[in-house]
């Protein structure tokens, strides 16, 4: 039986491979960490959050501060971080 596929699935097969690229980059930055906060991954930052930054690859914090659901608190927490993953995901 074969699956179709919705949503997100869909949505990363469609995704420019740059993009999924950081993505998934930004993905496994967050899943480090949540588990490292003991907090469940979206109360990081959504998946459409992290969508939102694979495909503006902000380049500097007040870039990133722009991207909805990358609010103050957020981008004083995790803005560094973010922007290193993307670093990595770009090298």
């Amino acid at each position: 039986r074969e699956r179709v596929r919705t949503g997100r699935n869909a949505a990363l097969e469609s995704m420019d491979a740059d993009v999924r690229a950081r993505f998934e980059t930004l993905r496994a930055w967050r899943r480090e960490r949540a588990a490292e906060q003991r907090v469940p991954p979206y109360v990081i930052f959504q998946d459409k959050t992290l969508l939102e930054i694979a495909l503006a690859e902000p380049g500097d914090l007040e870039r990133l501060a722009h991207i909805p659901g990358v609010g103050q608190t957020k981008l004083d927490r995790y803005g560094a971080g973010v922007l290193q993953a993307l670093g990595q995901a770009a090298a």
